[in-house]
C-alpha cells in the first residue's frame, strides 16, 4: 500500500512556503515573457537561462521552425503527468522507472483558420501513459487516479470542456 508520505520524503519542499504572503503561502508564482513577430515568438522565464521558441505550421503561415503553441500545450500535458506522477509516487512509496507518454488530439480549424463562430478548443484529447512501477492492482489504479487529480495541466484540459480520455498501463519495473 502507500508507505511514505511526501512530507517525510521531501521535507524541505513542503516545509517552505512558495510565497511570503499568508494568502498565497502555498502557491508557486509563475511568469513568462514572450517577444516576437509574425508567427515566431521567443519566450523567456525570468531568472532562468533557457528560452522557449514557438512557431506554427506552414499551413497557418508559419515557418514550422519550432513547435507550435498547441504542440507545447500537448507537451505540457505529457510532461506534467510525468512530473506529477513522480511526486505522487514519492508520496505513496511507489518506485517508478521509465515513462512512455503519448498524446493524441483533434484540433478543429474552422474557428482558428476560417473565423467561424464556435469554440476553437481541441475536440478530443487522449492521454496514454505507460509507466514502470512496483505498484500492483488497486494500488496502481489509485496511483493513476491520484496523478489525474493532482496534475494541473490534466485538470486544465478536463475542465475546458474537451473530450478527455486517459489510459494508464502499468509495466513491470525491472
Amino acid at each position: 500500500m502507500f508507505r511514505t508520505p511526501l512530507a517525510r520524503t521531501l521535507p524541505g519542499l513542503l516545509a517552505r512556503a512558495f510565497s511570503t504572503t499568508p494568502r498565497a503561502a502555498h502557491s508557486l508564482p509563475l511568469q513568462i515573457h514572450g517577444t516576437g513577430s509574425g508567427t515566431v515568438q521567443t519566450i523567456t522565464v525570468p531568472g532562468k537561462a533557457y528560452t522557449i521558441a514557438t512557431d506554427t505550421y506552414t499551413v497557418l503561415g508559419g515557418g514550422d521552425a519550432s513547435p507550435s503553441p498547441v504542440s507545447y500545450a500537448l507537451a505540457s500535458l505529457s510532461s506534467c503527468n510525468q512530473v506529477t506522477g513522480f511526486v505522487v509516487a514519492k508520496d505513496h512509496g511507489i518506485a517508478v522507472g521509465r515513462w512512455d507518454v503519448k498524446v493524441d488530439a483533434l484540433l478543429p480549424t474552422a474557428v482558428l483558420v476560417g473565423g467561424a463562430q464556435g469554440n476553437p478548443n481541441f475536440e478530443e484529447v487522449t492521454l496514454t501513459v505507460k509507466v514502470q512501477t512496483d505498484a500492483k492492482g488497486k494500488d496502481f489504479e489509485h496511483f493513476a487516479a491520484e496523478v489525474d487529480r493532482r496534475c494541473p495541466i490534466t485538470q486544465l484540459f478536463r475542465r475546458s470542456g474537451v473530450v478527455f480520455k486517459t489510459e494508464w498501463v502499468n509495466e513491470a519495473l525491472f
